[in-house]
């Protein structure tokens, strides 16, 4: 079924919760809706949006936004200890997530938490606490917008890398239909990143429920709620620097620089740059630098305007530039 509404203001479609508007908005429920969108659009400009949990709506949107409501979950055994869940591209993922957590079912419990739709986590390859979402995709259905035709992408396909995928690129030829994820019934839990197994108590018994609450307890204790103040969470990308570079930065800092290590290189907080860089509740207008975890950008007012949003980020890129040398990479799309 689809629905189409005219001059529609976006505020509530992006969780920064900035009132922008485009031209036309279209929600479909099935997959076999998009041939007669595709009809509708004709040559006119469009975008598909999940949640709107990584968007900053710089100014209206001329043109249509899609929303899918496929909200369909199909979950079938992959051989004794494996289970392939073929998840709608409308379906919450925390909620999703929660169910799997529910009935003891391994592989996307770290990403807890995180706003979205299942389609934007193979577009946004979202991830945290040392798991992306494309570690666990096994494939993505998707529509063909420029040639109208079902196309199926296997996970080599989709090019997943760090806050990534070919989906980010072709933004405007694919439209996610189905996102099919490969989970465990088998306990395989990822812990030894950002002080993960410190939050579990000794005596607790490890479950995807417990690793979930666990992530749930540490986001909440730095993140602002989304649905309390509007944010598009992490707003930058950790910056992933060179072996010099690195030991330059130990030089500069007088404290240890936290890292990771990629390959040969290293990477480097964001919100720790941040930090040093002084910047921490840094706001202009209703647009601030949340406290608690400098790598967002909050609209803290709650009537904060994109201009205002923007000129708080290009006053962190311009610090962290001039104080280490560093260019910081925004992760949140910037839609114009």
């Amino acid at each position: 079924m689809i629905t189409r509404l005219q001059d529609y203001n976006l505020r509530t479609a992006n969780t920064f919760r900035l009132d922008a508007r485009c031209d036309e908005w279209i929600e479909y429920t099935s997959a076999e809706d998009l041939p007669a969108i595709r009809a509708i659009i004709g040559d006119r400009r469009y975008m598909n949006i999940g949640q709107g949990a990584n968007l900053l709506f710089a100014d209206d949107f001329r043109g249509i936004v899609l929303q899918s409501k496929i909200l369909d979950v199909e979950i079938t055994p992959d051989g004794s200890d494996a289970l392939l869940a073929r998840v709608g591209a409308g379906v919450s993922m925390d909620a999703f997530i929660a169910q799997c957590a529910s009935q003891s079912v391994w592989g996307l419990e770290n990403l807890s938490g995180i706003p979205g739709h299942a389609g934007a986590s193979a577009v946004q390859n979202v991830g945290a606490y040392g798991v992306e979402a494309g570690d666990r995709i096994v494939c993505v259905e998707a529509y063909d917008m420029t040639i109208g035709e079902y196309v199926e992408f296997g996970h080599d396909d989709c090019r997943f890398a760090y806050r990534d995928s070919i989906f980010k690129h072709e933004r405007n030829r694919y439209v996610i239909t189905y996102v099919t994820y490969r989970l465990s019934t088998v306990p395989a839990p990822v812990l030894d990143y950002g002080h993960l197994r410190k939050s579990l108590s000794e005596d607790c018994i490890l479950s995807p429920m417990a690793v979930r609450d666990a992530v749930l307890a540490m986001r909440s204790a730095k993140l602002p709620e989304v649905d309390e103040i509007g944010s598009a969470g992490s707003f930058f990308k950790n910056p992933v620097v060179s072996e010099a570079k690195f030991a330059e930065l130990r030089r500069q800092s007088d404290t240890d620089v936290p890292h990771y290590r990629v390959g040969e290189d290293y990477k480097i907080p964001a919100a720790w740059l941040i930090d040093q860089c002084g910047l921490k509740g840094y706001s202009i207008g209703g647009a601030k630098v949340w406290e608690l975890q400098p790598l967002i950008i909050v609209n803290a007012s709650g009537r904060a305007t994109a201009a205002e949003i923007l000129a708080v980020e290009a006053h962190v890129l311009r610090q962290v530039r001039d104080t280490y040398g560093i260019e910081l990479q925004p992760e949140v799309d910037h839609i114009y």
